[in-house]
């Protein structure tokens, strides 16, 4: 294996390429950002470099990617020039500041505004807020045609709601706590113990499991049928049933499944297991990313 501690694997846990200047991101839209001595890089999967930068933020979501520039295409022609302000705090798009920019989905981008009265909105590709008034307070990047919106103020009863790329409800929920949507299933915060909904607000799974932390809301979620729990100390998997399918005998997890593998941690270091919970690549990583495109990014130890 190469002497440089951070780069890409394939599936068989083979060094694919190396990334010498440090951590690099996992692929999307079949390109990866990376450092890359004084600026940065996007790659494709064979290792070839494609486009050069000063800096990258953001991998390529809907065709577009946010540099120190603005939001680029993938032949690196600038689409939607940005400037940064305030020790890059501040967004200036269209001439108007904002204290994010989130990445495109269906051809719009989530934009938060400064104020504590504030809602968040979606900008258009020329940086047009086209989506407002819906009482957002927080817009979430759209991914399949669908955003998921937590409303500031809205009606009784009606704490977020789904979104189509015209603003249109497609559900609305009255949960306080909410995760993002994955495989078509979100996780629910009730009653201190969480379960999951699905896209019309009806449970899939009644809220039985204990959170964990204050980041269980990223860690679970399903994909490719599975989703990681923790159990008295050890994180293991369940299947939509509920029903554990890989014991909780992990001391962490990346993320969950992708392309068939979930990067897991077991005596300090981490490897990759399969569905059924049998090894695919042994722990021997000091961390590892999930897989895209047939790659993950890894560190060595």
């Amino acid at each position: 294996m190469s002497a440089t501690r951070y780069g890409f694997i394939n599936p068989k846990g083979e060094w694919v390429i190396p990334s010498p200047h440090g951590t690099p991101f996992s692929f999307n839209e079949g390109l990866a950002r990376m450092p890359a001595g004084k600026g940065w890089a996007f790659i494709d999967v064979k290792g070839q470099l494609k486009l050069q930068v000063k800096h990258a933020f953001t991998g390529f979501n809907d065709g577009l990617a946010l540099t120190s520039e603005g939001f680029i295409d993938g032949q690196g022609k600038l689409v939607l020039p940005v400037a940064f302000k305030a020790n890059f705090t501040k967004y200036i798009v269209a001439g108007t500041a904002y204290e994010n920019v989130g990445r495109f989905g269906s051809g719009l981008a989530p934009v938060m505004r400064a104020g504590a009265k504030a809602t968040d909105a979606y900008i258009n590709r020329k940086g047009e807020v086209v989506l407002d008034g819906f009482a957002g307070g927080l817009a979430r990047p759209f991914a399949g045609g669908k955003a998921h919106v937590v409303l500031k103020e809205g009606p009784k009863g009606e704490r977020s709601r789904l979104i189509d790329p015209k603003g249109r409800c497609l559900a609305s929920f009255d949960f306080k706590v909410m995760g993002h949507f994955s495989d078509g299933l979100a996780l629910v915060v009730k009653s201190r113990k969480f379960g999951f909904v699905d896209e019309t607000g009806a449970w899939v799974l009644e809220p039985t499991f204990s959170p964990w932390g204050d980041t269980y809301l990223s860690e679970c979620a399903f994909r490719e049928g599975l989703a990681p729990v923790k159990v008295k100390g050890r994180y293991g998997f369940i299947d939509r049933t509920g029903a554990l399918v890989i014991e909780p005998r992990f001391q962490a997890v990346t993320g969950t499944f992708s392309e068939g593998l979930a990067a897991v941690k077991q005596d300090g270091l981490y490897g990759y297991v399969r569905p059924d919970g049998s090894w695919a690549v042994p722990p021997r990583f000091a961390s590892a990313q999930p897989f895209s495109h047939g790659l993950a990014v890894v560190l060595n130890a």
